[in-house]
């Protein structure tokens, strides 16, 4: 345990705030967000810094202890970002205890505003606030728009998040049995079987690197999102918080119609081609608009309008799999 303050607290005083960083092969960009803590305002709060890898075959665990972690976990055995951040929790003493994956650098202001403010606030269990994109590029800034800044409750938080441990040990901690979304689901038991809430501070929290190396990752990430908006919403699918069961429905009606879009523009005639077309250019001129009025530059506003409907297929392939494969799970048992 360790303290910013110049008097030490003493051996029985409790830890104020756990660190538990998670990474996989992020020898890139460890060093910097493990810095980004141990550079943190932290004065008068103790806390301690815990790394817990997945089962990384480069030099991630060999930076851990070169930069100075105060507990060092995993690294034997590849596991899922939700039993790594589970082990985090097991081993953390704080009160508080504040995630952050490999891949992210924390604002040096975040932790105490955090921690202030859930000493406020003792019905929410989770607070998180603004990520920035650290990749230079214009997709990278297209893509952040996603992040959007806000203030107040919301439904759920991602990988960066400071919790009440109290919370997550009473909700079981992040479930394990999800392949991904093991954040949104546990947000989801936190409303729904626990009466918290999830809250998010409109000021910066972390930078984070996605880090994508052309369209194959660009593609990957949006199958993932897609399993991942499946899997979660058939968990929830028929109770009264139904969450992520809207955007499944119209990721595939929207997938559906532009694929319809391609097939007419590859068959029809001449009419229906410029019908196509005017309707294509409508809906993304609408986003455009209302990108640019939210004080985005017109390359920016473009090309996030054809992010947004072009992701539609990768996403509504991804859940189209995850059905797939719970079809094929099922289909022994029923013969």
């Amino acid at each position: 345990m360790r303290t910013n303050s110049e008097r030490p607290p003493s051996p029985a005083a409790a830890t104020d705030l756990s660190f538990v960083v998670i990474g996989y092969n992020e020898a890139d960009t460890l060093k910097a967000c493990l810095d980004s803590v141990r550079n943190a305002d932290l004065d008068g709060l103790s806390w301690e810094l815990i790394y817990v890898d997945g089962g990384s075959t480069d030099s991630s665990m060999d930076i851990a202890r070169e930069t100075g972690v105060d507990r060092l976990l995993g690294g034997e055995t590849r596991r899922r970002a939700a039993e790594n951040r589970n082990l985090g929790l097991d081993a953390a003493t704080g009160r508080l205890v504040q995630f952050l994956d490999g891949d992210m650098a924390l604002s040096p202001d975040w932790p105490r505003a955090a921690a202030d403010f859930l000493s406020e606030h003792g019905d929410i269990a989770a607070v998180c606030g603004n990520l920035e994109e650290s990749s230079p590029g214009i997709l990278f800034e297209a893509l952040q728009i996603d992040w959007m800044p806000r203030e107040g409750v919301i439904r759920h938080c991602g990988g960066a998040a400071m919790y009440f441990r109290s919370a997550l040990q009473e909700a079981g901690g992040f479930p394990t049995d999800v392949a991904y979304g093991e954040e949104p689901l546990l947000c989801w038991r936190l409303r729904n079987a626990h009466d918290r809430k999830i809250y998010q501070i409109n000021r910066s929290m972390a930078r984070h690197n996605l880090g994508f190396r052309g369209l194959r990752d660009y593609w990957r990430r949006n199958v993932r999102c897609g399993q991942t908006y499946a899997e979660i919403a058939s968990r929830c699918w028929r109770t009264s918080d139904p969450l992520w069961k809207r955007e499944c429905l119209m990721n595939a009606a929207w997938a559906l119609a532009v694929l319809g879009a391609v097939l007419a523009l590859a068959v029809g005639n001449a009419w229906v081609r410029i019908a196509v077309m005017t309707a294509a250019g409508l809906v993304l001129g609408r986003k455009f608009l209302q990108t640019r009025l939210k004080g985005h530059s017109a390359r920016v506003s473009l090309v996030y309008a054809l992010h947004t409907y072009f992701s539609k297929l990768s996403i509504a392939w991804g859940e189209l799999r995850w059905c797939s494969r719970q079809l094929r799970r099922k289909s022994p048992d029923d013969e």
